[in-house]
């Protein structure tokens, strides 16, 4: 249907909820994602703890090669490698504030995806100096390795009889949806905006009138996905969609 800026809205036809539902789980919390997790602070004296900076640096996205990076559990190394983490340093002095551009790691295709992002105030003599490890998991162990955000809606099937509908409900109507679905035009009520419709059904229920019927079609679905990642959603979707066929081959390969 279309995309933004870190987001990506979709019309998925001859469907159901249960899919929908399974897809929008899957890309949020089953697609792996690179995040800082373990924290070494050799030098802190600024007015954060230390275990808040360890929180803040575990919140910023980092822009990494999904193909490059495994999980954890899954590499044949014991006690970590360039295959299944990242190794980051960050020094600061102050007065000044430490960003997230601070952050040099050893893989230069490694890097925050924002630059601006404050770690921390340092005033005068103050300074913060640690080392930092990230490692590639998904939102089923912790939210900072969250992908996306996901979710559906059933596609609003609007059916409009002017002839049922007299010009006093029909400019009702377009007054009292919050979404500004409709129209009027030469006192006939029309759909200018389908596809903001949400199904709240506020405009029927205010105007007594069968001119108009809105229902859910249960086989089309609008589907969004907006990245809180450094990956693109249309490669969270992609990768979603691979997990998602995966999870159903081991079912089958159970049942046979």
């Amino acid at each position: 249907m279309n995309e933004e800026d870190r987001s990506l809205k979709l019309l998925i036809k001859d469907s159901n909820p249960a899919f929908m539902n399974a897809l929008r789980r899957i890309s949020m919390n089953d697609v792996p994602v690179l995040a800082i997790e373990d924290v070494l602070i050799d030098e802190n004296n600024s007015a954060l703890f230390d275990e808040v900076i360890a929180q803040r640096l575990g919140q910023i996205p980092l822009k990494f090669d999904p193909e490059k990076f495994e999980l954890r559990e899954e590499c044949d190394c014991e006690d970590g490698c360039p295959n299944c983490q990242a190794r980051f340093s960050l020094e600061g002095e102050g007065p000044g504030t430490v960003y997230s551009g601070g952050l040099v790691c050893e893989d230069a295709k490694v890097e925050p995806l924002y630059e601006g992002i404050p770690i921390t105030q340092l005033d005068e003599n103050q300074q913060i100096k640690l080392e930092a490890v990230a490692v590639l998991s998904t939102g089923k162990d912790h939210s900072k390795h969250q992908a996306s955000l996901a979710s559906y809606q059933y596609y609003p099937d609007i059916n409009i009889d002017n002839r049922k509908l007299s010009e006093e409900d029909a400019s009702e109507m377009e007054k009292i949806c919050p979404r500004d679905v409709f129209k009027v035009e030469d006192g006939k009520l029309r759909v200018e905006n389908q596809l903001k419709c949400t199904l709240c059904k506020e405009c029927i229920e205010e105007v007594e009138s069968e001119g108009v019927e809105i229902h859910g079609n249960e086989e089309k679905f609008i589907f969004k996905i907006e990245s809180i990642s450094a990956l693109e959603p249309q490669d969270i979707l992609e990768r979603a969609v691979e997990v998602l066929k995966e999870k159903s081959d081991k079912v089958i390969q159970k049942m046979e």
